[in-house]
């Protein structure tokens, strides 16, 4: 675990030296060099997406077990994705803009509206569920 450590203070300091050196290193006026700094977020971005695919495949080779109850809870959210798609509905949206008449847009949007409120009212039922629970413990 040492290595993560360094690692990530390696990361903070490249990124405040990426950040300061434009600064410090012109005159009075300082312009920040955005190309770089971009480049450099768009590194960041792909490291903590290469993370994200990557360690959770050394996990489940490591620890078979969690795998079982993290592919269940996966299922979980996918049967609540295909039920708010399924609640989801193409009909045309009229805004003072422009009208929105794409049913593939449509749906998508809906099933994200839709899954949102679901997370929402689990995240409110598992609040209320755990202090009741509290309550009675």
């Amino acid at each position: 675990m040492k290595y993560l450590s360094i690692i990530r203070i390696a990361l903070i300091v490249i990124s405040v030296l990426i950040v300061a050196i434009p600064f410090f290193s012109q005159g009075s006026e300082p312009q920040p060099e955005v190309d770089m700094m971009l480049r450099w977020t768009y590194a960041m971005i792909g490291m903590a997406l290469a993370a994200v695919v990557v360690l959770p495949i050394f996990n489940i080779a490591k620890n078979p077990k969690s795998a079982v109850r993290s592919l269940i809870g996966l299922a979980i959210v996918a049967v609540i994705v295909l039920i708010a798609y399924a609640l989801s509905d193409a009909t045309p949206v009229s805004t003072p803009s422009n009208t929105y008449v794409n049913p593939t847009e449509l749906r998508l949007s809906d099933t994200g509206l839709i899954t949102t409120y679901i997370a929402f009212g689990i995240a409110i039922l598992s609040i209320v569920v755990t202090e009741v629970y509290k309550l009675f413990k």
